[in-house]
């Protein structure tokens, strides 16, 4: 392990963010030997006599097995083992603070710090004692004599360690991905009597591992093609907004990129990275998204295009990092067992060592290059297992998230605390919106900072749009003002009050495609958009119903993950940018509105905060290349309102307004702002009028006026709002690592359950052992399931009653058995059965 840590350390980059976290004249020889022995003593506690014994009976006499990080602690609590091991003398000669951290972060290496399983004692005495011919203080004098020979300048006289926070969380980090590659017993063979000279062995083998493994990159920078945008995307030159990303200086580390959707944010977000690559400054990228959907179909482009950015023979597979996935690139496999998998391709060897990071949804981010959810970002800022093997592994990265905006308190705190560690070792980060207000902004720009700056309703509205966002070191974001896309669309707004009727909004629908329109309805829940669904087919409206597998069909999550893949093909076809002549009526739920590259004529949407409308909006008139049917020449959309106002009961079947257990869009002052954005304004300018409409429909003076108006019970309703959003801030930042504090003062929750990506109930994930035929005549095995399923008597399944969970053909589709809990899925997706 201490010889991968040494090779991984050889890389530039990671090397840069070491020098980051120390900080004045960065990484010193003397210092990196250090930290290598101590790499070297992570496992000290296997010289323990139970740990060596472990195999076989327990009989009297026998010294009793114990976790080996738990025998490490009680060791440090013994002097004759301290002694054995040099590590009193190592304190004092590097420096007790720093060395107690650092120490703490190595036996961290199984992805959470170390504790005792009891608070006192000594634990086992007789762990440390002779059995039968093995001497475990002899163990330590070796491990001790073989830390100097091998290591020498670690001994050597210099600086003491550094006491830097930040290092001891990327050094535990690091070390936790130099364990996972040393462990590979295909790559490092079992050594029963290692010599004195093994340490050359295991780093040339260390060296193989992490060329093979994919994590030396540096080679490929010096090879790396021309990066134009011409030789990328095959387009002779960018647009404005291309360009001002790529003009950005490549010392700034965060970016905030606000534009329309469809405007090539993208192509700008691969060109950046090419740009920061060859500057020596990443050598990996991670593409964060939203939604599952979104990374599968942003995957393909984002792969495509690498391939002009790193040189042929360096063959990089994008990872597709969704768990439960297996793609690398266009290569797909399936798991066998626990721990292995098997690529359809069958690679050879060192191709299917590169796709290491692939395989486990812990290694995602140590990939060269990945798609995914921004939840795998997440991860690396929260008190969770393997914490810190993510973030060391995306500090290399430049970090990429899309679609980003201010709905979600809890995430977006998390995603603060996630750039703050991320740029405070020297990473790079490039956040993207269409629909960002002034106060998320401002925020996301100065994520070290305590405090929000508040930007005046007037001047918020004069910011540019689109514009480019430089966070710069002195707190002050540098704003970048660039020329629009060209492309500009009069939306024609109209407010239907039939929220609550799908009957008549499957009619509209249907009426629109009768007519030659390719037609968008987007409910708020998924039961609406069944309803929905179930009303148009009422109609004898099959034919114009977005068609799969020779059948009709509607999109939203609550399908198995196989049969996505054939719903987003599907949408694709029906409205991406190949789209026949002809009507259809494509209904679902937000899983619509981002990153799919459709095109409609006519949307229907439920009334939502004008920040997501607009995400909604992006879907209209999208590609103007198509030709429209007689009287859609327009992009029309028509917004869903309930025909009694926002305070009438039973909004939240909606997914309007708050409860007890949370909501969709809870923030009624906000959705009032949108209705009456839509009555006031009939035509919306896109993009021109993208700003004002964020900030009059989000903006914290807008939505004060908006309760002095309307009276007390909307000023009780805020204080809840507001309340419930302050509680989400202050859970994520206690569920947050601070990085700006030593390793040894960090602790984790018991359970990693305690602390998500998203709050919420979580429902379980089904993984069917047996895959069965679905109803859209594809194998599947993998459902996620939401929480609101299992509300009942019976409650949520235990972990044996999901890991059984089984499934039965039925007419139409299938029955799914989690424990005592019967589900019907067909066509419509996962619904309990009546």
């Amino acid at each position: 392990m201490a010889a991968c840590f040494e090779a991984l350390l050889d890389e530039p980059v990671l090397r840069s963010r070491f020098d980051k976290a120390v900080g004045g004249s960065g990484l010193d020889r003397t210092t990196t030997a250090r930290l290598t022995v101590l790499a070297f003593l992570h496992d000290f506690g296997k010289a323990n006599a139970g740990f060596q014994f472990a195999v076989g009976e327990t009989r009297p006499g026998r010294p009793p097995r114990v976790n080996h990080i738990a025998a490490s602690l009680f060791a440090c609590r013994r002097p004759d083992v301290v002694d054995a091991l040099g590590l009193s003398e190592l304190a004092g000669a590097w420096g007790y603070q720093a060395f107690e951290a650092l120490l703490s972060a190595a036996l961290a290496h199984h992805g959470f710090p170390a504790t005792l399983p009891n608070a006192t004692g000594d634990g086992p005495l007789n762990i440390w004692r002779r059995f039968k011919a093995y001497d475990p203080l002899l163990a330590c004098r070796e491990l001790n004599r073989l830390s100097r020979q091998w290591f020498p300048e670690a001994f050597e006289k210099g600086p003491e360690l550094p006491k830097s926070p930040a290092l001891s969380h990327l050094f535990a980090g690091t070390l936790a991905i130099a364990d996972q590659i040393g462990s590979n017993e295909h790559l490092f063979p079992f050594e029963s009597d290692p010599r004195d000279c093994y340490i050359d062995v295991a780093r040339q083998r260390a060296r193989d591992a992490v060329g093979k493994l994919g994590f030396a990159r540096a080679r490929w920078r010096l090879r790396a093609p021309e990066a134009s945008f011409q030789t990328i995307f095959g387009h002779p030159s960018p647009r404005p907004l291309q360009r001002a990303v790529n003009d950005a200086p490549v010392e700034c580390p965060l970016l905030i990129l606000e534009s329309e959707t469809g405007s090539g944010k993208t192509e700008a977000a691969v060109w950046r990275f090419a740009r920061l690559f060859r500057a020596g400054l990443v050598d990996g990228l991670y593409f964060a998204l939203p939604t599952r959907a979104a990374a599968q179909q942003l995957h393909r482009r984002v792969h495509e295009a690498l391939q002009r950015v790193f040189p042929s023979d360096a063959h990089i597979e994008t990872v597709l990092a969704i768990p439960g996935y297996l793609k690398a690139g266009e290569a797909t496999g399936w798991r066998i067992g626990k721990f292995d998998v098997k690529w359809r391709d069958n690679p050879e060897d060192a191709d299917g060592l590169a796709r290491w990071s692939a395989e486990s949804a812990r290694k995602f981010l140590t990939a060269t290059a990945a798609v995914g959810t921004v939840d795998q970002a997440l991860l690396s800022g929260l008190l969770v297992k393997w914490a810190h093997f993510r973030g060391s592994a995306l500090a290399r990265s430049l970090l990429v998230v899309d679609e980003v905006h201010a709905s979600d308190a809890y995430m977006n705190e998390v995603l603060l605390a996630v750039l703050r560690g991320h740029l405070q070792v020297g990473g790079h980060a490039l956040l993207m919106s269409a629909t960002l207000g002034s106060e998320a902004r401002d925020a996301l720009a100065r994520p070290g900072a305590h405090q929000v700056r508040r930007t005046e309703l007037a001047d918020a509205k004069r910011v540019a749009y689109p514009v480019l966002t430089l966070s710069s070191a002195d707190g002050q974001p540098d704003f970048k003002r660039f020329g629009a896309t060209g492309y500009e669309k009069d939306v024609v707004m109209e407010s239907r009050s039939v929220l609550r009727e799908p009957t008549r909004i499957a009619q509209l629908a249907v009426g629109f495609a009768s007519q030659g329109a390719k037609v968008l309805v987007v409910r708020n829940t998924v039961r609406e958009a069944q309803t929905t669904f179930a009303e148009a087919r009422n109609q004898s409206a099959d034919g114009l119903l977005l068609q799969v597998n020779g059948g009709p069909a509607l999109h939203h999550s609550r399908f198995a993950a196989e049969d996505r893949i054939l719903l987003d093909d599907a949408v694709e076809r029906a409205l991406g940018k190949r789209r026949v002549p002809g009507g259809q009526v494509v209904i679902g739920t937000q899983t619509l509105e981002q990153s799919l590259d459709i095109d409609a004529d006519v949307l229907l949407t439920d009334l939502c905060p004008v920040d997501v409308l607009l995400q909604r909006i992006g879907r209209l008139h999208r590609h103007q290349s198509h030709g429209r049917p007689d009287g859609f020449a327009r992009p029309r959309c028509l917004v869903l309102v309930p025909e009694d106002g926002l305070e009438a009961p039973g909004l939240l079947r909606y997914g309007l307004g708050m409860s007890r257990r949370g909501g969709i869009y809870r923030d009624l002052r906000i959705l009032e702002l949108t209705r009456r954005l839509v009555s006031t304004h009939a035509v919306w300018t896109i993009p021109k009028m993208n700003r004002m409409l964020v900030e009059e429909g989000t903006h914290p003076g807008r939505l004060a006026e908006l309760e002095a108006e309307l009276g007390s019970s909307w000023v009780d309703r805020s204080i809840e709002s507001d309340g419930r959003a302050i509680a989400e801030r202050q859970v994520a930042r206690r569920h947050s690592i601070k990085r700006d504090r030593s390793f040894q003062d960090v602790s984790f929750p018991d359970l990693d359950e305690q602390v998500r990506t998203r709050l919420g109930e979580d429902g379980p994930r089904i993984e069917l052992a047996d895959p069965i035929c679905g109803p859209f005549g594809r194998s599947v095995a993998t459902f996620n399931l939401p929480a609101h399923m299992f509300r009942g008597a019976d409650g949520m399944p235990s972990t044996k009653e999901i890991e059984e969970a089984r499934a039965e053909s039925v007419s139409g589709g299938l029955i799914l058995h989690v424990g005592s809990h019967r589900l019907r899925y067909d066509r419509v997706g996962v619904g309990e059965l009546a």
